[in-house]
């Protein structure tokens, strides 16, 4: 299988050098929406420094809610049975810090369509989850910003994940595509029963993001569901080489009846 070489960093802009947070705040963004546990790892320290430099920056509170409530997501998503009993406590300081940080995010700045999402992304799971407040959050975010591909999924999640919504078409269409949209997709269509579509999204995804273990999770989950177990351990098998250490490689080990 190939894998993409890392593309070289964008320069350094002139207004960036006048205004170094807002570099910290585009290199973090570009670090978590790589939407990769190594990408939340390098964005959180890069956030954390640009809210030291400017201690009113809506946005870069904003990013760091979104950085906490994906990476909340993911340790979340690697918990079953008594594991989750075990780490709830991991993904619910996740969680908690989200929520904290998009609130400050929205005092700063309510008018901020990124201070909206972050408030509805932490409030889709954890101790604060509130559905009918995510969902007028969401559709304020999108009101704000009415081009924003993580707004437009955003409300498209509230609004119940119809895979053939113009907007979640449009966010998996885009260039380059928006990975939790098309992780997302391919659950709302395998639930649909529209396995063959579901898998197309899922390898897209996968050519795109070749050192991602969660995507390669997702397309064995779904492959075994098919039937097609020997291909599913192969893709888990190439994503513990990436990632040995990674829990949701080994909890996909475990749902297949193997040892990781």
């Amino acid at each position: 299988m190939t894998t993409r070489l890392e593309e070289p960093a964008p320069p350094v802009s002139d207004s960036e050098t006048r205004d170094p947070e807002r570099g910290l705040i585009r290199r973090g963004r570009e670090r978590r929406m790589t939407f990769d546990v190594p990408g939340y790892e390098e964005a959180v320290p890069l956030l954390r420094e640009a809210i030291e430099r400017c201690p009113t920056s809506a946005e870069a509170y904003a990013e760091l809610s979104l950085t906490y409530s994906n990476w909340g997501l993911r340790r979340e998503a690697s918990c079953t049975g008594l594991r989750r009993e075990l780490r709830v406590i991991e993904f619910q300081s996740l969680y908690d810090l989200a929520y904290d940080y998009a609130e400050l995010a929205l005092r700063l700045a309510p008018e901020l369509a990124a201070a909206r999402l972050a408030m509805a992304a932490a409030l889709r799971r954890g101790a604060r989850s509130d559905p009918e407040r995510r969902a007028r959050e969401a559709l304020l975010a999108v009101e704000l910003d009415g081009e924003n591909l993580e707004c437009l999924t955003e409300r498209w999640r509230v609004q119940g994940y119809d895979p053939d919504d113009p907007a979640v078409r449009r966010a998996v269409q885009a260039k380059p595509p928006l990975l939790p949209a098309q992780l997302d997709l391919a659950a709302s269509l395998a639930e649909r029963g529209r396995y063959r579509e579901a898998l197309s999204e899922l390898e897209g995804a996968l050519r795109l993001h070749p050192s991602n273990a969660q995507v390669y999770y997702e397309v064995a989950m779904l492959l075994d569901r098919k039937g097609f177990r020997a291909k599913a351990l192969e893709l888990l098998g190439h994503a513990r080489r990436l990632r040995p250490e990674d829990p949701l490689v080994r909890q996909g080990f475990a749902l297949l009846g193997e040892a990781a």
